[in-house]
């Protein structure tokens, strides 16, 4: 799998946008950022987006890139993959033809360039040649992480937004899980705030590695607030025993 890095930061900022990460260049973690950084042959490969949840900052892409769609490659379809709160959250507040327009209908009711799939926390859901395990989070709204697994077995593990949270690691029991992204969006004398926002700052990260049946060989971090994050960073470096990488946009990394 390779996973394409188009944004992953907790605030925009002059060259850090919104969380969202391409794997082989059909499936989408999160939509924050998106038109800014595909050409148009490549927005019309993605098939299916997997939404983490429904604020602002990792969807904000989505609409855009259906208008664009629309525009150019009429012919193509989106699939908008989440729990079910949040699809609803969705549908009512975003493409309700007020907001925005109700893309499952767009070009026609019968080929609309948007549908949507409603994913369960008890059953994997199979994606071509991905299968994905969707767990619930701790946010402050309904939120999922995901792990994704490749038809070879290696897997990478998406937390989304997430204060500490328990069933995502318990998800990762039997998975070859080569890779985690994980957010740490505050530093340690913010702990109040992160884990009143449902966030993590270093010292919470470091108690959620020891919650995990196996600390995975890559653990990216992303969702950092720009203001703090040359002090998240310091922070991280002092968590023992792990390899910890920042991600950074326009970037991407392989796991076998």
């Amino acid at each position: 799998m390779e996973i394409s890095i188009l944004g992953s930061a907790g605030s925009e900022a002059p060259g850090q946008n919104s969380p969202a990460f391409l794997i082989d260049d059909c499936l989408l973690l999160d939509g924050g950022t998106v038109g800014l950084a595909l050409d148009r042959i490549a927005r019309c490969s993605i098939t299916h987006v997997l939404l983490t949840h429904a604020h602002l900052d990792h969807f904000k892409g989505i609409p855009f890139l259906l208008d664009n769609l629309v525009a150019m490659n009429p012919a193509c379809n989106l699939q908008l993959m989440s729990g079910r709160e949040v699809i609803s959250d969705i549908r009512k507040h975003i493409f309700n033809n007020r907001i925005w327009p109700d893309f499952t209908l767009i070009p026609s009711p019968q080929s609309p360039i948007l549908s949507y799939r409603t994913i369960s926390t008890r059953t994997p859901e199979a994606i071509g040649d991905y299968r994905i395990v969707a767990s619930k989070v701790n946010h402050t709204v309904p939120a999922y992480g995901y792990l994704v697994e490749h038809v070879s077995g290696t897997s990478l593990v998406y937390t989304g937004d997430t204060g500490p949270t328990e069933a995502i690691w318990e998800k990762m029991r039997g998975h070859d899980v080569k890779a985690l992204i994980v957010e740490v969006s505050f530093p340690n004398e913010l702990i109040s705030i992160a884990l009143a926002t449902g966030h993590l700052c270093p010292s919470l990260l470091e108690a959620e590695l020891h919650k995990m049946p196996k600390i995975p060989e890559k653990i990216f971090i992303s969702h950092l607030k720009a203001p703090f994050r040359a002090k998240i960073e310091a922070e991280l470096a002092h968590i023992p025993h792990v390899s910890l990488e920042l991600l950074e946009e326009g970037k991407s990394f392989r796991i076998p």
